[in-house]
């Protein structure tokens, strides 16, 4: 059973109105007592109808019981009449005119009801907007702080005495290439900063390699465009390189580099 559909189909208003068939009756208090959901939005509407009862109700005037008391003369003493009731079948419409206007309050009562509900409802779905906004808000606000922490590690690295600034520049298979590396041989940490790289495909990452005594080192992978972060801080602990070479690899990074797509070399000795 669709509990939300069930909910919105109306008849849990009608129920607390009063309007529904000894059947539907049933049927709610059935449901109400199955599913928790049920019988907390027959809560709510309880509490929304009293509420608005207790909003709209009237005091009766100061000065009613003062003119009651001025019509009723306890003091004098008057004697009985008792006259027989008129019968006269023209006096029903009275009682009819009564019936027809006691309806008509009813009918307005249960306008009013029905739209104080269509207003909770109202209220509710803006309820969950503002909850699903502020989640989206704290998601951001996340996404900026750790961006912030990036960025301020990166800029400590920078700022370390012993950081050096090594360029690379592509060969024929990137002519147009350029990019920075970031190294502390002290603190063996590395970043790098990529200027013009062609686009990889989804599955493919650059890979940086240390050359230490011809043996090449991974020293992490990084991908051609970062503009939420310029400089990307790799993950690899560098403390030798007589040279930093960049090859394109799969996604994830590679054990060993593939020469065929060597793109870019410098030694560190410039």
């Amino acid at each position: 059973m669709n509990v939300t559909e069930y909910i919105a189909s109306g008849i849990l208003e009608s129920y607390v109105m009063g309007a529904v068939s000894d059947q539907e009756r049933r049927e709610v208090e059935c449901l109400s007592a199955i599913y928790p959901e049920i019988r907390n939005e027959l809560d709510e509407l309880s509490k929304a109808i009293e509420n608005y009862a207790l909003l709209h109700s009237l005091e009766p005037p100061a000065e009613l019981k003062a003119k009651l008391m001025e019509q009723l003369d306890f003091n004098e003493q008057q004697p009985a009449i008792i006259r027989p009731m008129p019968v006269d079948r023209d006096s029903a419409p009275t009682y009819r005119s009564t019936w027809i206007v006691a309806a008509s309050v009813g009918l307005l009562v249960l306008i009013f009801s029905f739209f104080l509900l269509s207003e909770l409802r109202t209220n509710q779905n803006t309820m969950a907007s503002l909850r699903t906004t502020n989640s989206s808000l704290a998601s951001e606000v996340k996404q900026l702080r750790d961006h912030q922490s990036q960025t301020d590690q990166t800029l400590a690295l920078l700022r370390q005495p012993g950081t050096r600034t090594l360029e690379l520049k592509g060969n024929e298979k990137a002519p147009n290439g350029s990019m920075l590396v970031f190294w502390n041989a002290r603190t063996q940490q590395v970043a790098v900063e990529v200027q013009s790289l062609p686009a990889l495909p989804a599955d493919q990452q650059y890979q940086l390699w240390s050359l230490v005594d011809g043996r090449p080192i991974d020293a992490g992978v990084f991908d051609a465009t970062a503009s939420s972060q310029p400089v990307q801080r790799l993950n690899r602990a560098i403390g030798r390189a007589d040279a930093f070479a960049v090859t394109v690899e799969k996604r994830g990074g590679s054990p060993s580099p593939t020469l065929s797509t060597l793109l870019a070399m410098t030694p560190t000795s410039v």
